[in-house]
């Protein structure tokens, strides 16, 4: 038997199966700052100049060229683009990803991102993640609380109330803080360190930029506990990601103490990225704490078609395949999706 035929049943579920997209960002209109070519890599300047040379862009390229039914080349594949309009070419590549609903996170940083109600046109569904950090970012630099006028209390009162209030029209929340401050969060952070941490950011220019490690440690746990509350997943980013990002502070082996506080053992914990290049890690932390769950569907524009493999069969060696998601799948935001 042939690999082909082989795997037709296998291939055939994977093509019609719908999928949620539980990983998406916003959607930017045609003038955006972001360069196509940077859909395809997380480096800027001279780096994603050689983005072309590598085998996830020659990968996606083809694959791509072959949707749009032009030429497998950048040129080609951009002209398409611009004559077809957004609204055409989303819809055509939509249509094609079979995509029954998309959450949508906000922690672009991107311009020109379009609002979530415009998504509708192109899923059935869409729902809201709230980034943590971003909220805080938010309620910091707009609310009617100015400058050293914040205490740690009175941020807190209004960062736990805004959560809240949006918790029943949101699917899940999501951290950066990998990006930030790394992933070895300190569950038992003082009050005491988180207001230092505050009162340093506040010192800083505006708008402010959260960096600060014990406030970044103390806006994660109040989050994980509104997450209990409210039966919301916790998506964290893990892994690669830009050149901001220090990546040895970025395994989720970082999460052990947050894994072992009871507080926390009931939440459903989703680790993004496949955890790649700590793919391992990821799939051994899945296999112990139940609150543990993989999606690898981000990292797969990302890596070569070897990458791809090497990468699920790490997440598959220890595992539960009941708990390795691609693109979270809807079961995991089951309850929430159908209120």
């Amino acid at each position: 038997m042939d690999m082909d035929a082989k795997y037709a049943d296998l291939r055939r579920a994977a093509e019609e199966t719908a999928v949620v997209d539980a990983h998406a960002h916003d959607l930017v209109a045609a003038g955006s700052t972001l360069p196509f070519i940077g859909c395809f890599s997380e480096a800027d300047g001279d780096a994603l100049a050689l983005a072309p040379h590598s085998l996830p862009f020659k990968r996606s390229l083809r694959d791509i060229a072959a949707l749009y039914d032009c030429d497998p080349s950048l040129e080609k594949v951009e002209e398409f683009r611009r004559a077809q309009g957004l609204s055409s070419i989303t819809s055509k590549c939509f249509q094609a990803a079979n995509i029954s609903a998309l959450v949508v996170d906000d922690v672009s940083t991107l311009d020109k991102t379009l609002e979530l109600e415009s998504h509708k046109a192109f899923a059935p569904k869409v729902y809201r993640v709230v980034g943590i950090e971003t909220l805080a970012e938010t309620i910091i630099n707009e609310e009617s609380v100015v400058g050293s006028s914040w205490t740690l209390d009175s941020f807190t009162e209004a960062f736990v109330a805004k959560l809240k209030s949006v918790a029943n029209k949101i699917v899940g929340l999501k951290s950066m803080a990998a990006h930030r401050s790394g992933l070895e969060i300190d569950p038992s952070v003082s009050k005491v360190d988180a207001e230092d941490g505050l009162r340093k950011e506040l010192a800083t220019r505006r708008p402010l930029r959260i960096t600060n490690k014990n406030l970044f440690d103390y806006i994660f746990i109040h989050s994980l506990e509104i997450a209990v509350e409210f039966h919301l997943p916790m998506q964290i980013h893990t892994g690669f990601g830009d050149r901001e990002l220090g990546l040895r502070h970025c395994t989720p082996f970082h999460l052990r103490a947050v894994l072992e506080d009871k507080r926390f053992v009931k939440c459903q914990i989703v680790l993004l990225n496949a955890s790649y290049p700590f793919s391992r890690e990821g799939s051994y932390l899945a296999s112990v704490y139940s609150q543990v769950y993989l999606d690898f569907g981000f990292a797969f524009p990302k890596l070569s078609v070897q990458g791809i493999t090497s990468s699920l069969k790490e997440l598959l060696e220890r595992a539960p395949i009941k708990k390795v998601k691609y693109l979270s799948s809807e079961w995991l935001f089951l309850e929430k999706l159908n209120t």
